[in-house]
Order: structure tokens, then sequence, then C-alpha cells
């Protein structure tokens, strides 16, 4: 049987792909994509789902606009120099002729929880506020989710919005911290592994020189991604950050993980970071008491990983 998913996403370039791949792939049923704010506005976002689902041909699908800014603090627009001022790698998309669902991404996520309790994996690829304003509205419902399997954070590696921090979840500290809270099976596929599964001008050109309207898209809109990466890691290629969670949805026997609770910290300079609860147990003050363990991704096999992903989205 298929996984019901839903897609939380800031639609910049690696969650095009990430929401291609997913398409793509038999053992996911996508029931529909929440935005929100991160690598553009949640406005454009909306509008760059609405697009990558006509071009995937998969309008049946829905989408409903999140969350415009943090829980506690100002959306600050930084995506726009890594994907570009509209996500999509300064392509200019032509405007959506579908339109957006009526009502908000909660109200939908909490729906979609309620009439199919225990089987909807929420898969959010940006900052995590749609899906803690979900858990702060029910706290009830996360006993009804199946798992959040979510790209964002770093155990062991270092960031890369801040040295300690991972931009979704610096994006939104508070609203991260919340979702780790959550009790109900957490998978969080961050920087140890994401960076790991990178994508060298080889691997993209089998990509783009296959023809179809999704890879013809990922032709237009790879370059300005690529561009920044590559300057980023000193290498020419891109890591696969968003994908590799639909990969680890997929088979999580191309990973390894570790089990341990995470707190993020929500103040002073390691704003963001994602901090594992190990040994400490005989803590007078223990933050991380009474959280569940998380699924850390510390280890990938990357290049069955980035197989997989050309296979699907090349298809």
């Amino acid at each position: 049987m298929s996984q019901k998913i839903i897609i939380d996403t800031d639609p910049g370039i690696d969650d095009t792909m990430a929401i291609f791949f997913a398409l793509n792939s038999p053992e996911i049923d996508v029931l529909g994509l929440t935005t929100v704010y991160g690598n553009t506005p949640t406005e454009r976002g909306t509008i760059n789902a609405l697009r990558i689902l006509e071009i995937a041909s998969r309008t049946d699908i829905p989408v409903y606009a999140g969350a415009i800014k943090p829980l506690e603090s100002e959306y600050t627009g930084k995506g726009e120099f890594v994907h570009g001022h509209d996500g999509q790698g300064n392509t200019n998309l032509e405007p959506a002729k579908t339109k957006k669902g009526t009502g908000s991404a909660v109200d939908f996520l909490e729906k979609a929880i309620k009439e199919n309790p225990g089987e909807v994996t929420l898969v959010p690829v940006g900052p995590l506020t749609n899906i803690a304003q979900l858990l702060l509205n029910n706290p009830k419902i996360a006993k009804d989710i199946k798992e959040i399997i979510l790209m964002g954070g770093n155990a062991l590696s270092q960031g890369n919005a801040s040295p300690s921090a991972e931009a979704n979840i610096r994006n939104d500290p508070e609203a991260a911290d919340i979702v780790f809270s959550a009790d109900c099976e957490i998978s969080m596929v961050g920087l140890d592994v994401t960076n790991q599964v990178f994508m060298d001008k080889e691997h993209i050109d089998k990509i783009v020189n296959f023809d179809s309207p999704q890879t013809k898209h990922l032709k237009k809109i790879f370059p300005f991604y690529v561009d920044f990466l590559s300057k980023f890691f000193d290498k020419e290629g891109m890591a696969t950050h968003d994908s590799s969670a639909i990969a680890y949805l997929i088979d999580r026997n191309l990973f390894k993980t570790i089990q341990y609770p995470i707190v993020v910290e929500t103040l002073g300079i390691s704003r963001g970071k994602t901090w594992m609860g190990t040994g400490m147990d005989q803590l007078d003050h223990n933050p991380w008491e009474d959280r569940r363990n998380v699924n850390i991704c510390i280890e990938v096999d990357e290049e069955k990983v980035i197989d997989l992903i050309i296979q699907r989205v090349a298809s």
C-alpha cells in the first residue's frame, strides 16, 4: 500500500525536485501540499506549489496556504539569495491557472489526519510553523499522526544558516521545539546526511537532459541554485536536502539513525541548534525529560539515494 503523506513546503528549488520525486514514486500518495514562508514568501510559495503540480499534471492534489511568519518573530526573506526572488531561480513562472484550497493549511492538516487516523505522515521540508500551530491548536492530534519526517536540523555537523543551526530550524526555533516535543514518531533528516547527498554535474546532467515537463522545469531553475551551492561548498554541484527526506520515507534502510530526544535552542548564538539529549539522565534539570526519542539520521548511502532520486525524477 502507498503511504499517505502531506508535504509542508516553502517551494524553492530543492522543494520542487522533492515534490516531483514524491509524485513519481508509487510508494507515496500525496494528499496535499501546505505552504509556509522560508525560501520565498508564503504567497509566492503557494503560487509555486500550484505551478509545480500543473507541470506534473497533478492538479488533483490540493494546495493550502499556511503561516506567513514565525510564531514569535518576523520573516526575514533571506532564502531569496539561494532560490531567487521568485523561489524558482528567477525564472518568472507563468501565473497558476489552478487555485489554492479554501481554508488554512492547519485546518487542512487537521482534517486530513482526523479522516485518516494513524495513516498520514507529515513531511515538512521548510520551517515548522504550520506543524507547530497544528499541535498548539489540538495537542491530542499527535497520537493520530503516523510520523513526522522532517528535513531540518543538525545533530553532529555544523549549521548552514549559522555556525550552529540549520536554516529551516533557525527560521522558527520556537516552532521546531514544539514539534520535537510531540508525542508521535519523528525522524530528522538533517544536514548530517543531506550535505553528503551531493549531486555533481554528472548527476545533474542525467536529470536535466531527460525530456519531460518536470525535468525541463528543473533545467530552468537548477542553475541559480547550483551556482550558489557550488560557491558555498567550493565544488561544483548541489547538496540534496529536501529530496533526502523523501528518500528516507521510501527506503530508510539507506540511512543509519540514532535515537535521542531533541531540544531546540531558542536563545543566544546557538539559536536554532538541535541539541541531542545524550547521557543527561543525571542532571538535576533535564531539558529532554518527557520527550520521545527522535530517529536522527547520521549516515547515508549517498550514491544509492542519488540513484533513486534520478531514477524517479528522470522518468
